[in-house]
């Protein structure tokens, strides 16, 4: 609720600029243009991924399969935003030990769990991070 109260009074400091109120707008767009989830295939992901970590425990069964992390052995590139509330980095970072690539790396951008990927300053540092990354690799 408080987070919603911020956004909405925040909003009130950019009215003047077009720019970004078309942000904001394209923002608020796209988060309500979500589709509904399945109740009960909500609450179960709730259950194992939240709840229980069954993730990281290597307790996750998709289609009769465990799924096991320590199986991937390709690059992993773990991109978080430090100030998410809903994946925050304490919650990111036992990737490292989870999956079995010896080519593992972390980045980490200010700002929040939706503005990762579509705030201003997530534009600018994200995809160059990303096209680094795997420059790296290239070959």
């Amino acid at each position: 609720m408080r987070l919603n109260q911020q956004k909405y009074v925040g909003m009130v400091d950019v009215l003047d600029d077009p720019k970004e109120i078309t942000n904001f707008l394209r923002m608020e767009k796209w988060i309500f243009d979500s589709p509904d989830q399945a109740g009960e295939a909500f609450r179960q992901f709730i259950k194992d991924f939240y709840q229980a970590n069954k993730l990281i425990k290597g307790e996750v069964e998709i289609g009769g399969e465990r799924v096991d992390l320590g199986n991937i052995h390709l690059p992993v590139l773990n991109i978080f935003a430090e100030q998410d509330h809903l994946v925050p980095p304490s919650a990111a970072r036992p990737l490292r030990g989870a999956v079995g690539s010896k080519d593992y790396t972390e980045l980490s951008f200010k700002g929040g769990h939706i503005g990762i990927y579509v705030s201003g300053r997530a534009q600018r540092e994200v995809p160059g991070a990303i096209h680094g990354w795997l420059g790296e690799r290239q070959g």
